[in-house]
C-alpha cells in the first residue's frame, strides 16, 4: 500500500489491528483476508484496489482506517471538513439516510445523492466507492474546516449567465485620470450590484469593466426573467448615469449586456482562503460572447435563444439577428430585448402601496416599523420622486433627502460600508454629528439636521468651485438648504411627512 506523504499521513493511515485488539473490540476476524467476515459488510475501495470489512455498528472511516486504508479525515472523523467524501459507485441502496451531522454538511455543499461522509456511513450491504481526496492538494481544495459557507463542490445546474461591458472603456480611460477611471467603475458597480442583488442574482466577478452575475444558484424557478429584469433595470440606471458622467468628464458613458441560459457547473475555484463561488462551463463562454456581438449589432442587450425559450411571451422583443458568435462555427440566433410585457413588469416591479394618511394638513406616509433600526442606524427608502434617508438617533427619528443641494449627488450610498467593502468606493459616507449636524461626504459642508439650514459652509476654490468637482461650476452662491421631512411615531411606526 502506499503511504499518502506529509500533512495526511497523520490523518488518513493508521496500522493494521492486530487480531487480538480487534478480538477484544469485538470485530470479527475472517481467517482469510480475501473473504468477506460473518455479520460485516465488503467495502471495496478505490483507487486504491483494496477491500476491507465493516462491522454492524462501524463507519466505513473507522473500518478504513482499522484496515490501514487512506482515508484522509482532517476533523477527526466529526462531520466537519468532509475530506472522508467518497463516490458510490455501487450499492447505494445498501446506504442508509445521512444522519442530522452529514445531512447539514451535504446541504452545504449540495452533494448529490452518491457522494458520503466515510465518518457517518454506516452501510448495511456491500459497497464499492471512490475516495475523492488523495493527496494533500486535494485535501486542502476539499476541507471545510474554516470555509465560508458560500464554499460549494462541483454540481450541475441550470442557470442564467450575465456579462456586460463598458462600451469603448479603452479610450474613454485613456482620456481620464487612473483615480477617475476607478471611481467610475466603483461607481457604476455599486449601482449595478445592487440591482443584480434585488432579482435575486449572485455577481460572479469583475474583470476589468466587466461584469459576470449569475442567476439560479439556488434554484429560483423564475431565474431567467430576473436576469432579463436586472439587465433592463441596469440599463436604465445607466441612461440615469450618462448625464452625470457627460458632465462630470465629458465622455459617452454606455454598456452592453448578453445573457445566456443553460447546464453550468457550479462550485468554488481557488486554493485554500481564496475560493470564489463560480459557474464554468461553455455556456458561460458563450454568454460572454453575446454580450460581445452587441457591438457589431449596434444594440444594447441580446440573449440567446435557450434563454428567451425559458421567458417566451414574457419580453418585449425589438428584433433578432443571425450571427457566428466568436469561437463557433455556426450560426446562432440572438434576440435584440427592449422591456417585459406591461402586465409582466408590473408583477415582477411592483412595490406595495404605503399608507397615507392626512394630519395636520400634511400627507404622512408610514416609512418603517420602529424596531427596524437600531440608535444610530439609518434606512434609505425610495419614493415617487426622490430617494429619503431616515436615522434613527438617540432620542428619536430625523429624515432628510439623499441628495446634497449643490452638488446633487447622493449623501449615503443604498448599501452599507460592510456591503461596499471589495468595491473601493474613494469616498468616506456622510457623518451625523452628536448635536444633530450632516457633514456633506462631498464638500463637508454642515447641514442641521432639525433645520436643513447650513451651519458650515464648505472650503471652496476661489473660483467658488468644490474641489474635486469642478464640473459643478460655482457653487458659492448656491446656499440651499438641505431638505428636511418631519417624522413621527404613532401605533408601533415611524410616519414621514412629505409635504
Amino acid at each position: 500500500m502506499n503511504q499518502l506523504p506529509g500533512v495526511l499521513s497523520a490523518h488518513v493511515a493508521a496500522p493494521l489491528v492486530q487480531d487480538s485488539t480487534a478480538r477484544a473490540m469485538g470485530v470479527r476476524i475472517s481467517a482469510n483476508p480475501a473473504e468477506p467476515c460473518p455479520d460485516m459488510t465488503r467495502v471495496t475501495a478505490l483507487p486504491d484496489q483494496m477491500d476491507f470489512d465493516v462491522a454492524a455498528d462501524e463507519t466505513v472511516l473507522e473500518a478504513a482506517v482499522r484496515s490501514g486504508v487512506p482515508f484522509a479525515h482532517a476533523c477527526g472523523g466529526r462531520a466537519k471538513c468532509s475530506t472522508c467524501r467518497v463516490w458510490i459507485l455501487a450499492g447505494l441502496e445498501a446506504c442508509p439516510d445521512r444522519n442530522s451531522a452529514e445531512a447539514a454538511m451535504a446541504d452545504r455543499l449540495r452533494l448529490t445523492n452518491e457522494v458520503r461522509l466515510a465518518c457517518q456511513l454506516k452501510p448495511e450491504g456491500d459497497l464499492r466507492v471512490r475516495r475523492l481526496v488523495l493527496d494533500e492538494t486535494d485535501m486542502m481544495i476539499t476541507s471545510q474546516l474554516g470555509a465560508s459557507a458560500a464554499t460549494r463542490s462541483g454540481e450541475a445546474k441550470h442557470v442564467a449567465v450575465f456579462f456586460s461591458d463598458i462600451a469603448n472603456f479603452t479610450a474613454l480611460s485613456e482620456t481620464l485620470s487612473p483615480y477617475d477611471v476607478m471611481y467610475l467603475l466603483n461607481r457604476y458597480f455599486a449601482q449595478v450590484g445592487e440591482i443584480i442583488e434585488q432579482n435575486g442574482g449572485f455577481i460572479d466577478n469583475f474583470i476589468g469593466d466587466g461584469l459576470m452575475a449569475v442567476f439560479g444558484m439556488n434554484d429560483q424557478p423564475d431565474a431567467p426573467l430576473r436576469a432579463v429584469n436586472a439587465a433592463l433595470q441596469t440599463l436604465g440606471t445607466v441612461d440615469r448615469l450618462k448625464p452625470f458622467f457627460a458632465s462630470m468628464y465629458g465622455i459617452d458613458f454606455d454598456i452592453r449586456i448578453g445573457l445566456n441560459y443553460g447546464e453550468a457547473v457550479i462550485g468554488t475555484l481557488g486554493f485554500a482562503g481564496h475560493g470564489r463561488l463560480t459557474a464554468v462551463g461553455d455556456m458561460v463562454n458563450v454568454a460572454s460572447r453575446i454580450e460581445a456581438a452587441n457591438k457589431e449589432a449596434g444594440t444594447r442587450l441580446l440573449i440567446s435563444e435557450s434563454l428567451r425559450a425559458e421567458i417566451v411571451g414574457k419580453v418585449e422583443v425589438a428584433d433578432f439577428l443571425r450571427v457566428r458568435l466568436r469561437g463557433t462555427g455556426e450560426r446562432t440566433s440572438l434576440f435584440e430585448v427592449v422591456g417585459l410585457k406591461p402586465e409582466i413588469d408590473a408583477e415582477l416591479n411592483a412595490k406595495p402601496p404605503r399608507e397615507t394618511v392626512r394630519h395636520g394638513g400634511r400627507r404622512w406616509v408610514r416609512a418603517i416599523a420602529e424596531n427596524e433600526l437600531q440608535p444610530h442606524e439609518r434606512r434609505i427608502l425610495d419614493f415617487e420622486d426622490y430617494d429619503v434617508v431616515v436615522v434613527r438617533g438617540a432620542d428619536g427619528y430625523c429624515a432628510f433627502n439623499n441628495a446634497c443641494p449643490h452638488l446633487h449627488l447622493p449623501l449615503y450610498e443604498r448599501r452599507s460600508p460592510a456591503q461596499t467593502e471589495g468595491l473601493q468606493i474613494p469616498h468616506t459616507e456622510s457623518t451625523i454629528t452628536s448635536d444633530h449636524g450632516l457633514v456633506c461626504r462631498w464638500h463637508q459642508s454642515c447641514f442641521d439636521l432639525l433645520t436643513g439650514e447650513i451651519r458650515r459652509w464648505a472650503q471652496l476654490q476661489q473660483d467658488g468651485t468644490a474641489p474635486g468637482y469642478e464640473y459643478a461650476g460655482d457653487i458659492s452662491k448656491n446656499r440651499a438648504r438641505l431638505a428636511i421631512y418631519p417624522c413621527r411615531q404613532q401605533d408601533g411606526f415611524v410616519w414621514i411627512g412629505l409635504d
